[in-house]
Protein backbone atom coordinates (compact mmCIF):
# COMPACT_ATOMS: atom_id res chain seq x y z
CA UNK A 1 0.00 0.00 0.00
CA UNK A 2 1.28 2.81 -1.11
CA UNK A 3 2.84 5.58 1.97
CA UNK A 4 0.08 8.21 1.44
CA UNK A 5 -2.63 5.74 1.37
CA UNK A 6 -1.07 4.72 4.97
CA UNK A 7 -0.60 8.01 6.34
CA UNK A 8 -4.49 8.66 5.00
CA UNK A 9 -6.04 5.59 6.92
CA UNK A 10 -3.98 6.78 9.72
CA UNK A 11 -5.34 10.73 9.96
CA UNK A 12 -9.30 9.01 9.71
CA UNK A 13 -8.79 6.34 12.52
CA UNK A 14 -7.22 8.81 14.88
CA UNK A 15 -8.07 11.76 16.88
CA UNK A 16 -9.54 14.33 16.08
CA UNK A 17 -10.78 13.14 12.52
CA UNK A 18 -12.13 9.94 13.88
CA UNK A 19 -13.73 11.47 16.77
CA UNK A 20 -15.14 14.28 14.15
CA UNK A 21 -16.90 11.25 11.88
CA UNK A 22 -18.10 10.06 14.90
CA UNK A 23 -19.89 13.02 16.20
CA UNK A 24 -20.88 13.67 11.95
CA UNK A 25 -22.32 10.15 12.13
CA UNK A 26 -24.43 11.00 15.46
CA UNK A 27 -26.01 13.93 14.20
CA UNK A 28 -26.77 11.77 10.94
CA UNK A 29 -29.10 9.34 13.32
CA UNK A 30 -30.04 12.48 15.55
CA UNK A 31 -33.52 11.33 15.65
CA UNK A 32 -32.82 7.83 17.34
CA UNK A 33 -31.54 7.71 20.97
CA UNK A 34 -28.15 6.38 20.23
CA UNK A 35 -27.20 9.02 17.33
CA UNK A 36 -27.43 11.46 20.28
CA UNK A 37 -25.32 9.71 22.79
CA UNK A 38 -22.73 8.95 19.83
CA UNK A 39 -22.12 12.31 19.33
CA UNK A 40 -21.94 13.68 22.50
CA UNK A 41 -19.49 11.02 23.48
CA UNK A 42 -17.68 12.35 20.31
CA UNK A 43 -17.58 15.56 21.75
CA UNK A 44 -17.22 14.88 24.61
CA UNK A 45 -13.63 12.35 23.48
CA UNK A 46 -12.90 15.19 21.45
CA UNK A 47 -12.85 17.93 24.49
CA UNK A 48 -10.95 15.76 27.11
CA UNK A 49 -8.21 15.07 24.02
CA UNK A 50 -7.75 18.58 23.62
CA UNK A 51 -6.61 19.36 27.51
CA UNK A 52 -3.44 19.54 28.61
CA UNK A 53 -3.94 17.92 31.72
CA UNK A 54 -5.68 15.27 30.04
CA UNK A 55 -2.38 14.45 27.59
CA UNK A 56 -0.15 15.30 30.07
CA UNK A 57 -1.58 12.41 32.47
CA UNK A 58 -2.06 10.31 29.18
CA UNK A 59 1.84 10.79 28.01
CA UNK A 60 2.57 9.13 31.70
CA UNK A 61 2.02 5.71 29.92
CA UNK A 62 4.47 5.80 27.45
CA UNK A 63 7.54 8.44 28.93
CA UNK A 64 8.54 5.78 31.12
CA UNK A 65 12.10 6.22 30.67
CA UNK A 66 13.72 9.40 32.55
CA UNK A 67 16.05 11.91 30.76
CA UNK A 68 19.64 10.93 30.05
CA UNK A 69 22.56 11.24 33.59
CA UNK A 70 26.13 11.62 32.83
CA UNK A 71 26.26 8.66 35.18
CA UNK A 72 24.40 6.11 33.07
CA UNK A 73 26.37 6.80 30.05
CA UNK A 74 29.38 6.97 32.47
CA UNK A 75 28.53 3.52 33.54
CA UNK A 76 27.07 2.33 30.06
CA UNK A 77 30.14 3.04 28.32
CA UNK A 78 28.68 3.64 24.48
CA UNK A 79 30.11 3.41 21.39
CA UNK A 80 27.82 5.56 19.32
CA UNK A 81 24.69 7.69 19.59
CA UNK A 82 21.62 6.27 17.08
CA UNK A 83 19.06 8.94 16.11
CA UNK A 84 15.78 7.97 14.36
CA UNK A 85 14.19 10.01 11.51
CA UNK A 86 10.90 11.57 12.47
CA UNK A 87 9.64 12.95 9.22
CA UNK A 88 10.07 15.60 7.04
CA UNK A 89 8.55 19.19 6.21
CA UNK A 90 7.49 20.15 2.66
CA UNK A 91 8.17 23.20 0.80
CA UNK A 92 11.21 24.56 2.41
CA UNK A 93 11.51 27.23 0.17
CA UNK A 94 13.52 29.53 2.93
CA UNK A 95 16.33 27.05 2.91
CA UNK A 96 15.98 26.73 -1.11
CA UNK A 97 14.72 23.09 -1.16
CA UNK A 98 11.89 20.98 -1.07
CA UNK A 99 12.35 19.36 1.92
CA UNK A 100 13.78 20.40 5.23
CA UNK A 101 13.67 18.02 8.53
CA UNK A 102 10.33 17.50 10.33
CA UNK A 103 10.16 19.57 13.64
CA UNK A 104 10.30 16.64 15.52
CA UNK A 105 13.36 15.12 13.67
CA UNK A 106 14.95 18.59 14.53
CA UNK A 107 14.35 18.20 18.31
CA UNK A 108 15.99 14.78 17.94
CA UNK A 109 19.01 16.09 16.04
CA UNK A 110 19.52 18.83 18.53
CA UNK A 111 19.76 16.51 21.15
CA UNK A 112 21.82 14.16 19.13
CA UNK A 113 24.13 16.78 18.43
CA UNK A 114 24.57 18.32 22.55
CA UNK A 115 25.13 14.05 23.33
CA UNK A 116 27.71 13.40 20.46
CA UNK A 117 29.80 16.48 21.60
CA UNK A 118 29.60 16.11 25.40
CA UNK A 119 30.88 11.91 24.95
CA UNK A 120 32.64 12.90 21.62
CA UNK A 121 30.72 9.91 20.14
CA UNK A 122 29.94 9.25 16.66
CA UNK A 123 26.53 9.40 14.99
CA UNK A 124 24.26 7.24 12.96
CA UNK A 125 21.23 8.89 11.36
CA UNK A 126 18.56 6.42 10.00
CA UNK A 127 15.51 7.52 7.85
CA UNK A 128 14.46 5.96 4.15
CA UNK A 129 13.95 7.89 1.14
CA UNK A 130 11.18 10.36 1.44
CA UNK A 131 7.80 9.06 -0.29
CA UNK A 132 8.99 9.95 -4.23
CA UNK A 133 12.01 12.53 -3.62
CA UNK A 134 15.38 11.05 -4.49
CA UNK A 135 16.45 11.98 -1.16
CA UNK A 136 16.16 9.96 2.18
CA UNK A 137 15.50 11.42 5.42
CA UNK A 138 19.13 10.24 7.05
CA UNK A 139 20.53 12.61 4.23
CA UNK A 140 18.26 15.75 5.45
CA UNK A 141 19.51 14.89 8.98
CA UNK A 142 23.17 14.61 7.99
CA UNK A 143 22.83 18.16 6.36
CA UNK A 144 21.60 19.76 9.01
CA UNK A 145 23.96 18.04 11.67
CA UNK A 146 26.80 18.83 10.05
CA UNK A 147 26.16 22.55 8.13
CA UNK A 148 23.88 23.45 11.04
CA UNK A 149 24.98 21.93 14.42
CA UNK A 150 28.81 21.58 12.86
CA UNK A 151 28.94 17.69 14.02
CA UNK A 152 29.98 15.04 11.79
CA UNK A 153 28.14 12.12 10.79
CA UNK A 154 29.86 8.33 10.64
CA UNK A 155 26.76 6.75 8.98
CA UNK A 156 23.42 6.91 6.97
CA UNK A 157 21.24 4.32 7.02
CA UNK A 158 18.56 5.27 4.17
CA UNK A 159 16.76 1.90 3.66
CA UNK A 160 14.20 2.03 6.60
CA UNK A 161 10.32 3.06 6.51
CA UNK A 162 9.46 2.46 9.69
CA UNK A 163 11.06 2.45 13.59
CA UNK A 164 11.32 -1.68 13.08
CA UNK A 165 13.11 -1.20 9.62
CA UNK A 166 15.02 1.62 11.63
CA UNK A 167 16.66 -1.12 13.62
CA UNK A 168 17.13 -4.07 11.73
CA UNK A 169 19.17 -1.79 8.98
CA UNK A 170 20.72 -0.19 11.41
CA UNK A 171 22.20 -3.13 12.96
CA UNK A 172 22.84 -4.51 8.89
CA UNK A 173 25.84 -0.99 9.63
CA UNK A 174 27.05 -1.09 12.85
CA UNK A 175 27.26 -4.63 13.30
CA UNK A 176 30.34 -4.22 10.62
CA UNK A 177 32.05 -1.90 12.51
CA UNK A 178 31.82 -4.07 16.22
CA UNK A 179 29.28 -1.64 17.51
CA UNK A 180 26.74 -2.65 19.61
CA UNK A 181 26.41 -0.33 22.58
CA UNK A 182 24.00 2.26 21.73
CA UNK A 183 22.59 6.00 22.58
CA UNK A 184 19.18 6.16 21.03
CA UNK A 185 17.74 9.33 20.03
CA UNK A 186 13.86 9.74 19.91
CA UNK A 187 10.83 11.32 21.26
CA UNK A 188 10.18 10.51 24.89
CA UNK A 189 6.61 8.77 24.00
CA UNK A 190 8.13 7.19 21.42
CA UNK A 191 10.96 5.41 22.86
CA UNK A 192 9.38 2.42 24.22
CA UNK A 193 8.59 1.19 20.73
CA UNK A 194 11.96 2.10 19.54
CA UNK A 195 14.19 0.94 22.00
CA UNK A 196 11.97 -2.45 22.30
CA UNK A 197 13.08 -2.94 18.50
CA UNK A 198 16.40 -1.90 18.78
CA UNK A 199 17.04 -4.82 21.57
CA UNK A 200 15.00 -7.21 19.78
CA UNK A 201 17.70 -6.19 16.76
CA UNK A 202 20.66 -7.14 19.10
CA UNK A 203 21.87 -4.14 20.32
CA UNK A 204 22.65 -3.13 24.00
CA UNK A 205 20.53 0.69 24.70
CA UNK A 206 20.51 3.44 26.67
CA UNK A 207 17.77 5.48 25.87
CA UNK A 208 18.08 9.02 25.45
CA UNK A 209 14.35 10.35 25.04
CA UNK A 210 13.66 14.01 24.12
CA UNK A 211 11.16 16.32 23.79
CA UNK A 212 8.40 15.47 26.87
CA UNK A 213 5.07 16.17 27.04
CA UNK A 214 4.50 15.25 30.54
CA UNK A 215 5.65 17.86 33.32
CA UNK A 216 7.93 16.78 35.60
CA UNK A 217 6.19 15.97 38.82
CA UNK A 218 7.15 19.00 40.73
CA UNK A 219 5.05 21.12 37.57
CA UNK A 220 2.07 18.07 37.74
CA UNK A 221 1.45 18.93 41.46
CA UNK A 222 1.49 22.88 40.60
CA UNK A 223 -1.66 22.98 38.13
CA UNK A 224 -2.18 26.30 36.26
CA UNK A 225 -5.20 27.23 35.10
CA UNK A 226 -3.87 27.06 31.58
CA UNK A 227 -4.06 22.90 31.75
CA UNK A 228 -7.57 23.25 31.70
CA UNK A 229 -7.97 25.09 28.76
CA UNK A 230 -8.52 23.27 25.25
CA UNK A 231 -5.53 24.05 22.92
CA UNK A 232 -4.38 23.02 19.51
CA UNK A 233 -0.70 21.40 21.35
CA UNK A 234 -2.55 18.88 23.29
CA UNK A 235 -4.91 18.03 20.56
CA UNK A 236 -2.03 17.42 18.20
CA UNK A 237 -0.02 15.67 21.07
CA UNK A 238 -3.25 13.26 21.45
CA UNK A 239 -2.75 12.16 17.89
CA UNK A 240 0.76 11.35 18.60
CA UNK A 241 -0.21 9.51 21.43
CA UNK A 242 -3.07 7.67 19.85
CA UNK A 243 -0.80 6.62 16.80
CA UNK A 244 1.94 5.17 19.22
CA UNK A 245 -0.87 3.44 20.86
CA UNK A 246 -1.75 2.07 17.62
CA UNK A 247 2.16 1.26 16.63
CA UNK A 248 2.30 -0.42 19.42
CA UNK A 249 -0.71 -2.36 18.90
CA UNK A 250 0.67 -3.13 15.22
CA UNK A 251 3.74 -3.89 16.12
CA UNK A 252 3.07 -6.32 18.80
CA UNK A 253 0.72 -8.38 15.94
CA UNK A 254 3.18 -7.76 13.16
CA UNK A 255 7.06 -8.29 14.69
Amino acid sequence: MPATAIAAIKILVLPPASLIILALVGLFFQKRRFGIVLSVMALLGLLLSSLPIVTGTLAGFWERFPPLQPSQVAEFQPQAVVVIGGGAKHNASEYQAPLTVHPRTLLRLRYAAKIAREYDLPILVSGGVVEDMNVSEAQLMAQVLEQEFKVFVTWQEQDSRNTAENAQFTRDLLIKQGVNDIILVTQAYHMPRAISEFRKSGFNVLPAPTDFIRPSSEALSDLKFSDFIPSSTALTESFLLAHESLGMLWYAIRY
